[in-house]
């Protein structure tokens, strides 16, 4: 008699993983080749320069500095580029494309780590076009005839760019951790109005710690010193929880 011989698995095809960097390319791609988000990237450029126009028509009431101009323009930029960001992390889940990026990649926490990278990117490119636009204007009203003191410390130029990014990083968490477009808006929107009662005297104190209207203004305007406990209260709260809050429930949702 011959012994029965153990039935073994067919082999199955073995595919190379998907490079960090071809990720990078495809989040990429779907943050800024949408055409919601490329009406939105105008609209967050032409926002930045409106942002501009208050201390150019209002120079009696704007101190007549490049530091203030480049917060201005901070300003403008980050009304609407948290937006666009949340659009390009719930993306997978609004567009019911998860199955296939999913499929694709089922390693989720590199998708994530590729969404969040290219997010990060996408505020470095827009200090740097608030910046540039900066130096166009100012150089402009100089030329005109605008006295405007051109000098800045780097506490100042640090506090911008940590500005950018901590404002942008707030529509990276809220858009992780709710994984609809219409539902982070809303909630970015209305909370920020709830926070901005924080800023009644009555409740300042507790607003300087919660209200990022406020912290983060100390980092925009490079205001660091006797800040700093404040400024990472308010980031642990609106980024950092949501943040892991929402890479944790990404991680683990069904796929349908």
């Amino acid at each position: 008699m011959t012994s029965p011989v153990a039935a073994r698995p067919a082999p199955t095809a073995q595919f190379p993983a998907i490079s960090f960097g071809r990720l990078l390319r495809a989040e990429w791609r779907k943050a800024t080749g949408t055409r919601a988000a490329r009406w939105l990237l105008a609209a967050v450029a032409l926002t930045t320069i409106g942002g501009l126009e208050i201390p150019l028509l209002f120079p009696r009431d704007v101190t007549q500095t490049r530091a203030s101009y480049l917060a201005w323009a901070g300003l403008g930029l980050t009304r609407l580029l948290p937006i666009v960001l949340m659009l390009a992390m719930t993306a997978e889940w609004s567009q019911r494309t998860a199955m296939t990026t999913f499929t694709q990649e089922p390693r989720r926490g590199r998708v994530l780590a590729a969404k969040i990278a290219t997010g990060m990117g996408i505020s470095l490119a827009g200090a740097v076009y608030a910046f540039g636009v900066t130096e166009l204007v100012v150089t402009g009203a100089h030329v005109a005839g605008r006295h405007i003191a051109v000098g800045w410390n780097w506490p100042q130029l640090a506090g911008f760019a940590v500005f950018v990014l901590l404002t942008s990083a707030i529509g990276i968490a809220f858009g992780a951790l709710l994984h609809n477009t219409a539902v982070a808006i809303v909630t970015y929107l209305v909370l920020g109005g709830a926070l901005s009662l924080l800023m009644i005297p009555a409740l300042q104190a507790t607003g300087n710690w919660v209200n990022t209207s406020q912290t983060y203004g100390w980092v925009l305007y490079g205001q660091w010193a006797g800040h700093g406990a404040q400024i990472a209260t308010s980031t642990l709260l609106w980024v950092v929880l949501p943040l892991a809050a929402g890479i944790a429930r990404t991680r683990r949702r069904e796929v349908r």
